[in-house]
């Protein structure tokens, strides 16, 4: 009986660990994306302003984290998907990357941002629009 007891017991916890493993994965995922200048999927600056993309975005929930090639970059404001733009947390990985992370309601949707570059005579604030690729 006592036997019988701990397999129940041990596939018990076994069958909730894989639960809990699956539930996580389907929670955090890569999303490949790509931007479009001032939410035109065919602006000749597409191109330009993609090649700055490092990598695919993850979403975990609401939450969504770009990583964007060097560090010469101010702040990056999101539409936050309800209540407008919020100013998304930056910080540097360790291959000097700009990361940024930040909430959006509903983040299977493109995405408006507003990305501050300090690019010398052409700093400014430039529109971007995430485009979720397929």
């Amino acid at each position: 009986m006592k036997l019988s007891l701990k397999k129940s017991f041990s596939m018990m916890v076994l069958t909730f660990v894989l639960v809990l493993a699956f539930a996580a994965s389907a929670f955090a995922a890569n999303q490949s994306y790509e931007f479009y200048y001032n939410g035109d999927p065919s602006s000749p600056y597409n191109a330009h302003v993609n090649g700055y993309i490092v990598g695919d975005a993850v979403v975990s929930g609401t939450t969504v984290t770009i990583t964007l090639a060097g560090n010469n970059y101010g702040n990056l404001l999101a539409d936050n998907g309800s209540t407008g733009f919020v100013t998304a947390s930056k910080s540097l990985n360790a291959s000097g990357n700009s990361v940024f992370t930040f909430t959006n309601s509903d983040p299977s949707e493109d995405i408006d941002t507003q990305l501050f570059v300090n690019a010398g005579p052409h700093s400014q604030t430039y529109n971007l629009t995430i485009h979720w690729k397929n």
